[in-house]
């Protein structure tokens, strides 16, 4: 099977973990350099439709996949090895992420996957409860309960209400979701307090992702401005870089598939050693 249809045909699965378990990866997928340095690939992985020139045109391929309301196309600029080290790479992605890789492992090499995880993307199930997704939901949990404040859902519409009940990055109006200002997941230590929690249209909650709301906002002062005074109105400061925190969220994460890894081999010897039940 060529490199261009086993992209395809993990593509779904990618876009689905973007918008199910992490929105932040959407926005990634997007920068060059993340794409060059995760998948050995001279274009994004993916880019907005609206954002692809005409002399660019012929670098993607035509299906257009919606993530989180905005329409996007993905490269087809992959080449087969030796030209270059996607293929490898793809799948030590996937593996990553704890998505199945619907292709032969890749044979051994230098450049090649680990092969810690070589065997577990070889014990992998198509279409299977994938690990990832239980450890980044421990790490929001973690987050989401850090320090002892409450709020309750009248409390969130005050602060919908203050936004004008419209987004707080480009003040559209209509359907509105909560939006993490600090991005809630181990990279940037964001967490689920009223202050942190402005309302967004879903665009711009795809959009901004896992980027510094001040970047995101560049051009907008003003809009900077209004954020900033309710992150202080409501008494919210960041964690920023806090190095042995974040040391505890990644050992958290381990032990979630230390923790799998065990009670499945405990399961499996049960299952193999049960008595037989035949006469």
């Amino acid at each position: 099977m060529k490199i261009g249809q086993i992209v395809q045909s993990c593509v779904p699965a990618i876009f689905k973990y973007c918008e199910d378990t992490e929105p932040e990866e959407f926005a990634r997928l997007q920068d060059p350099r993340y794409s060059k340095e995760t998948f050995d690939i001279n274009y994004p992985f993916c880019r907005q439709v609206a954002q692809i020139s005409a002399a660019d045109r012929v670098r993607y391929w035509t299906r257009v996949y919606e993530v989180n309301g905005v329409p996007v196309r993905v490269t087809s600029q992959w080449f087969n090895p030796p030209t270059s080290k996607s293929l490898p790479l793809l799948q030590r992605y996937l593996t990553s992420k704890g998505l199945p890789a619907d292709f032969h492992p890749v044979p051994a090499t230098s450049d090649a996957l680990p092969s810690d995880a070589a065997t577990r993307a070889a014990r992998g199930r198509y279409k299977g409860s994938a690990i990832g997704n239980a450890q980044n939901y421990l790490v929001r949990n973690i987050l989401s309960r850090l320090g002892d404040e409450q709020f309750n859902a009248p409390q969130w519409q005050e602060v919908v209400d203050a936004f004008d009940r419209a987004c707080a990055y480009c003040g559209a109006e209509g359907e509105l979701v909560m939006d993490h200002i600090v991005p809630i997941n181990k990279q940037a230590l964001g967490e689920h307090r009223l202050g942190n929690l402005v309302p967004s249209c879903r665009a711009c909650n795809a959009r901004k992702a896992d980027r510094n709301f001040r970047e995101f906002l560049a051009d907008d002062p003003i809009r900077i401005s209004a954020i900033e005074a309710h992150m202080m109105s409501q008494g919210y400061e960041p964690i920023g870089d806090h190095t042995q925190l974040r040391q505890i969220i990644e050992l958290a994460h381990q032990d979630v598939r230390n923790l799998a890894d065990r009670y499945v081999a405990i399961i499996n010897t049960v299952l193999t050693d049960k008595p037989d039940s035949t006469e």
